[in-house]
């Protein structure tokens, strides 16, 4: 279905013999994996969207794949803490997405997964700035973007990424004009290199029209917007 897609053995997934598992991925989630090529995509994503688990998905893509042996990829998140509780830690994310016969070797404290292809992701928090040095990633995800300092990406990452002609997806949830609304805004003025995408909680499909207008009925207007 696309470059993206990597041959998995026949025994993984017994129905489903590609990563990403197309079966398992919405619609919005397809699009960005697939139907996306820009090295710079901004996703202002409903809570409970998908966005961390869509990210993790394009980061392991490249991974597992022959083609990055030995690249390197960051996931950051606002704090060390968060990357290691929500994403290292929870059973349902990041080592139950990743092709267990991939996982070469995996070092908690350092939240670093090494692959077999030579490739390596490491987690890392936006609050500790010294963790962001090291050997320059190809890919990097910037998870929670509105709630890091935009100094983050110009100054560090930024540079990193123009001199290895590397990728980064900027993720959020809505929260008023801020810097990930100013790159929301410029990917929807640019499409050689940037675009952003937007899925509001009542185009996704995933919450029904009751849990919607409880929600309407429970919050104020600007927190439901």
């Amino acid at each position: 279905q696309d470059k993206m897609e990597t041959q998995l053995p026949s025994q993984f997934y017994e129905e489903q013999t590609t990563f990403p598992p197309w079966r398992r991925l919405m619609s919005h989630q397809k699009t960005v994996l697939f139907h996306s090529p820009q090295k710079r995509q901004v996703l202002v994503w409903h809570r409970r969207a998908r966005k961390t688990t869509t990210a993790i998905y394009r980061l392991v893509s490249e991974a597992i794949s022959e083609d990055n042996a030995g690249n390197v990829y960051w996931h950051i998140f606002p704090t060390y803490s968060e990357a290691k509780d929500a994403v290292w830690r929870d059973p349902k994310m990041l080592f139950s997405i990743i092709p267990p016969q991939y996982i070469a070797k995996k070092n908690e404290s350092e939240l670093v997964v090494q692959f077999t292809t030579g490739a390596v992701l490491q987690l890392k928090g936006a609050d500790k700035p010294e963790r962001l040095l090291g050997a320059g990633p190809k890919g990097v995800v910037m998870d929670e973007f509105a709630e890091m300092k935009p100094e983050t990406w110009t100054r560090i990452v930024e540079p990193i990424l123009t001199v290895n002609n590397g990728w980064c997806w900027f993720v959020g949830t809505p929260r008023g004009k801020n810097h990930l609304y100013d790159l929301y805004m410029k990917g929807q003025k640019e499409s050689t290199v940037w675009k952003s995408s937007r899925v509001r909680a009542d185009e996704s499909g995933i919450l029904t029209k009751e849990q919607l207008e409880n929600a309407r009925r429970s919050m104020t207007e600007g927190l439901f917007a």
